[in-house]
């Protein structure tokens, strides 16, 4: 395991303790609410979060560019290890560039004002790298509108900590976020990953860090699902980027328009229903590509049901129509999951 290994002479924080004893931690936070007003506790986790990123967010406004470069290792659907490269130019929130190969995959992401230009070499890539940016990218978004409802501390961690607790949402989802209580470090994070089935919580863990100019960035951090590990990843490079290439911004020919401003997905405006060729209880998902007139272009399936209930399920998709996908008002080409109970 990375958490595993010893820290740097250099690093401000001990490697996190092992994921697992972590996780029943965060888990468990309900029982050690701290004996705070509601009142004062969105006050003061907004004053925890700001703290860290000051420390830690490489990303902010008027940060310098920089080049980061990272390998990581994720559970395959087939249960192997496998393991890829990731990396990333930054400039600032409206100018980047990453790009993540597996093997023989590759995903080409190229940020630009109210725009993500998306290009994979193959339908393949698979689904647990695509929370690759948000674990490297460490803290949310500065709109997320959480409302916290509990801060707890936790002496009995080492490093001790302080964990912060949202409100329950409409599915009784939460979001909880832990602090080094000396550093102010952000160390973990947990988000619910709502799916048409059930809930689980993903949670991210980040050590070992390092100098990087005016921050204290993590150079070793995973993710668990349920307590299961679904991606760990190493940075080996981070170093300032004064004068990146502008041609590495220029979105590629054949990439896919994705939204990062005001985003409105694509809604159905009329269906068909599928032809049921037996009556065998089993369900299907789709992923449906909506161009910028509401018509499918591409449907491919992501949780098969069957070959002849796929075939189905595509074949009604196919003569569906939608209201497309808005980019701050303007339609743009979107991606959406459709799923069937059969």
């Amino acid at each position: 395991m990375l958490m595993s290994k010893s820290m740097s002479p250099h690093a401000i924080l001990l490697s996190i303790a092992l994921p697992v004893t972590v996780a029943v931690s965060l888990l468990a936070q309900d029982s050690q609410k701290a004996a705070v007003q509601k009142s004062d506790i969105q006050t003061r986790v907004e004053a925890l979060m700001e703290k860290a990123r000051k420390l830690s967010d490489i990303r902010a406004k008027n940060a310098p560019a920089f080049r980061l470069k990272a390998t990581f290792s994720f559970v395959g659907k087939d249960l192997e290890n496998e393991q890829g490269t990731y990396n990333e130019i930054w400039v600032s929130d409206s100018l980047w560039r990453r790009e993540i190969v597996i093997n023989n995959l590759r995903r080409l992401e190229i940020g630009a004002p109210n725009r993500i230009w998306r290009l994979d070499n193959s339908k393949d890539f698979p689904a647990t790298a695509n929370r690759l940016p948000d674990l490297i990218n460490i803290f949310p978004s500065v709109s997320s509108p959480f409302e916290f409802e509990s801060l707890a501390d936790n002496t009995d961690q080492k490093p001790a900590e302080q964990c912060a607790t949202t409100k329950p949402g409409a599915q009784q989802e939460t979001h909880r976020f832990c602090f080094d209580q000396k550093s102010g470090a952000l160390l973990a994070k947990l988000s619910p990953d709502i799916r048409p089935k059930n809930m689980t919580d993903y949670t991210c863990f980040y050590g070992i860090f390092r100098k990087f100019g005016d921050f204290w960035f993590p150079r070793e951090m995973a993710c668990f699902e349920d307590k299961h590990r679904q991606v760990e990843a190493k940075v080996e490079e981070l170093s300032a980027e004064p004068s990146p290439d502008g041609t590495l911004f220029t979105p590629p020919t054949g990439a896919l328009e994705l939204c990062s401003g005001n985003p409105v997905e694509p809604t159905v405006v009329s269906t068909v229903a599928p032809s049921i060729p037996f009556t065998e209880a089993r369900s299907v998902t789709l992923r449906v590509s909506v161009d910028a007139m509401g018509k499918p272009l591409d449907v491919a399936v992501s949780e098969s049901g069957g070959k002849h209930l796929d075939e189905a399920a595509i074949e009604a998709v196919n003569k569906w129509r939608f209201k497309p996908a808005t980019c701050s008002g303007e339609p743009i080409p979107a991606q959406i999951s459709v799923h069937f109970n059969f």
